[in-house]
């Protein structure tokens, strides 16, 4: 979001879906950690400092990556969320008949159930709008919830490789779907931005 906003501000992209879906992700990614953080995970002032500074130098290399190339990162980023849910899968079967005497987080509850699922369906981009509805009776059906969502940002990430690809659930409400396809990106990483950009300066300055 960092480097599509600075793009933005260049002028190079005008992604409105891209940065929507993204802060759809970061929300959902949120509400993952705030749920950690109920269950305890934040107790340990060890852990919370490493998990800080792997944050900030999580952060700087992933928008170096998608500085050079947003693929790359998109890439990369399908990769972790790949391992993040065989991660929750395997945990989810070692750990399944334990879980299931355990209470649910009440963050959990109320992101998953409550009346406001506010960008819920929004990043899961694979899916129709309202076609997921959790149900969270325990600690198992979290975990389950979270491993999905993670699926769900595995296959957003897929879908970001492909130019032009990415879209808000909500941004199409024509029934032909070809009607709601994006165009592509002008432009892919810094270097083709700015070699396009002095090369044909007077379109982008039109946008």
């Amino acid at each position: 979001m960092s480097v599509l906003h600075m793009y933005e501000s260049f002028g190079w992209w005008r992604r409105a879906d891209y940065l929507k879906v993204h802060f759809a992700e970061s929300w959902n990614e949120m509400h993952h950690l705030l749920i950690m953080e109920e269950l305890g995970g934040n107790d340990w002032w060890f852990d919370r400092f490493l998990a800080q500074h792997i944050a900030i130098f999580y952060y700087f290399m992933t928008v170096f990556m998608y500085t050079i190339s947003p693929r790359m990162a998109y890439h990369f980023s399908e990769c972790v969320e790949s391992h993040a849910y065989s991660t929750y899968d395997k945990f989810i079967k070692d750990q399944g008949d334990e879980l299931k005497r355990l209470p649910a987080p009440e963050v959990a509850v109320k992101y998953y159930t409550g009346d406001d699922l506010y960008l819920f369906d929004e990043f899961q981009t694979s899916r129709p709008p309202e076609s997921r509805r959790p149900k969270i009776e325990n600690l198992y059906d979290v975990f389950v919830n979270i491993r999905d969502d993670e699926a769900e940002h595995c296959k957003t990430m897929r879908a970001c490789q492909t130019r032009g690809n990415l879209r808000s659930p909500h941004s199409c409400v024509a029934e032909d779907e070809s009607e709601c396809i994006l165009p592509e990106a002008d432009c892919e990483g810094i270097v083709d931005c700015i070699k396009k950009s002095v090369s044909s300066p007077e379109k982008l300055s039109q946008r």
